[in-house]
């Protein structure tokens, strides 16, 4: 797990104070990233030559000064060119274009910029805003980046894409990179959704000293979250032997209007290791269901249930789902997994407020929507939802403490509250091909899977969806996966 912070501000200031670093010295190290990035293999096709003009866009605080330091590293190995979008303003970046004019790099007013200029270019690189960015990009400047957008050459941030805003939100007309180099350490503001499409890869930058010291310099906890890697998952693989069936616990997914949708999850609760999943039919005919020969049905939940699921094509009746609520209730020891139309049903907040423990709900934004107006958090807009979700969520969290929430998305994230501490994790490695009917289904099976086999829900949440997201990497056509491709995959 890598930290992530709403700002570096402090961090720079903190770095500074303790290491005793210069701003100059710090800024650099950030140029010095951006030329490794250059001069460095980076993704070309066959077609391509190697680089060999760049465009460099200044604008006039300390971002633009990392684009002149850049340029002067670059002088003589590369055709380079400054264009100005601001004069310089702040002290460093007049230095420093002042240094870049004395090496003889080109200067290009934005409204000079040629037809040749982007026609030829081989890398664009973005020091207009960084994270000082707030407010609107005016239309000059929208107009100049679409420019620089429709460019098929590879394009490059300097610590956050101009037009992207701290609280992940992204301006009309906003820079699109290939690679974004955030300085220092690494912002929440780029694993937003709506960021996704304009950050490209992520890379992170040390400015003068290891990351580690840079993100220990300052006393202040300053962390908001946690970004997930690859090596925090960790599988349900088997090392006892001396086992049966029961001792991988026993997962109910409820059954009702659409009852594919829980076939989908008690295929994906089996193969990612339950040892028995039963589809419970309590109000749907159990027509259809003996389809899955593997899966057990029932018409009643099994005496020795471990997890349950439900929610998935239940129907959104109060007579479906609180059934399930009382049913949990009364039987302490079983863990749930709420989703989909369960996040819909009147008895929800009640059922959160009895249930101490054991409880993942998994919805989208609109169904988490419908839940914070159950729980009565408050009635937000769906935009409303997906801007503020790091804030809803905590909030959620806090007024629920001990349940888990995995909240989907583009990067999904798992938040929870254990009574002293909010947590916040956000996944990062989904692919566009799980933005597929019945992949929450999967999704939903596997943390009950993890649950029925004693997983912490905090830990099943997080494990279930690191492994949903890798699975999707391995399906080859991005848009013809189904989501019994997906279960299949889980297997890594």
């Amino acid at each position: 797990m890598q930290k992530l912070y709403l700002e570096t501000q402090k961090l720079d200031a903190s770095c500074r104070a303790s290491y005793g670093l210069s701003e100059e010295i710090m800024m650099e190290n950030a140029a010095m990233a951006l030329e490794n990035a250059i001069r460095n293999p980076y993704p070309l096709s066959e077609e391509r030559r190697k680089p060999q003009k760049i465009l460099i866009l200044c604008g006039g605080g300390n971002n633009g000064a990392d684009g002149y330091t850049l340029s002067r590293k670059l002088r003589f190995d590369y055709d380079v060119s400054i264009i100005q979008f601001f004069e310089p303003k702040s002290s460093l970046c007049k230095l420093q274009a002042e240094r870049a004019e004395k090496c003889g790099v080109r200067f290009v007013k934005r409204e000079d910029l040629s037809f040749y200029d982007l026609r030829f270019t081989d890398i664009i690189v973005d020091c207009i805003f960084g994270s000082g960015f707030h407010g609107d990009l005016d239309e000059k400047t929208q107009a100049t980046l679409g420019d620089m957008n429709a460019c098929e050459c590879f394009k490059i941030a300097c610590d956050v894409p101009t037009g992207l805003h701290e609280d992940g939100t992204v301006a009309e007309g906003a820079f699109i990179a290939d690679l974004t180099i955030t300085m220092g350490a690494l912002k929440i503001s780029l694993y937003s959704d709506a960021a996704k499409d304009f950050v490209g890869n992520i890379r992170c930058a040390e400015l003068g000293v290891n990351r580690r010291l840079y993100e220990n310099s300052s006393n202040a906890n300053l962390v908001k979250g946690m970004l997930l890697e690859e090596s925090d998952l960790l599988l349900p693989h088997r090392t006892l032997h001396n086992v049966n069936k029961g001792t991988f616990g026993h997962v109910v997914v409820a059954s009702g209007e659409k009852q594919g949708a829980a076939a989908i999850a008690g295929s994906a609760a089996l193969r990612f290791g339950a040892g028995l999943v039963t589809l419970v039919h309590k109000h749907s005919s159990k027509k259809g269901l003996d389809m899955f020969p593997e899966l057990m049905v029932s018409s009643e939940i099994p005496e020795k249930t471990n997890a349950i699921a439900f929610g998935m094509g239940l129907g959104t009746k109060d007579e479906n789902i609180q059934p399930y609520f009382d049913y949990i209730l009364e039987h302490a020891n079983i863990r749930c997994v709420i989703d989909a139309d369960a996040c819909y049903a009147s008895g929800l907040k009640t059922f959160l407020e009895k249930k101490e423990k054991g409880v993942v709900l998994t919805p989208h934004p609109k169904e988490f929507q419908a839940i914070l107006k159950n729980c009565d958090i408050g009635e937000f807009s769906l935009e409303e939802v997906i801007i503020n979700r790091l804030e809803l969520a905590e909030k959620f969290c806090r007024k629920f403490p001990k349940k888990t929430l995995v909240l989907k998305g583009a990067n999904p994230i798992i938040a929870y509250f254990d009574g002293y501490k909010f947590k916040l994790f956000i996944n990062p490695l989904g692919s566009p091909c799980l933005a597929k009917a019945g992949s929450g289904d999967v999704l939903s099976g596997m943390v009950a899977a993890l649950l029925a086999q004693h997983r912490k829900s905090i830990d099943a949440a997080i494990t279930a969806s690191l492994a949903h997201a890798l699975a999707s990497h391995k399906i080859q056509c991005d848009y013809a996966m189904t989501p019994y491709d997906l279960i299949l995959a889980t297997a890594l």
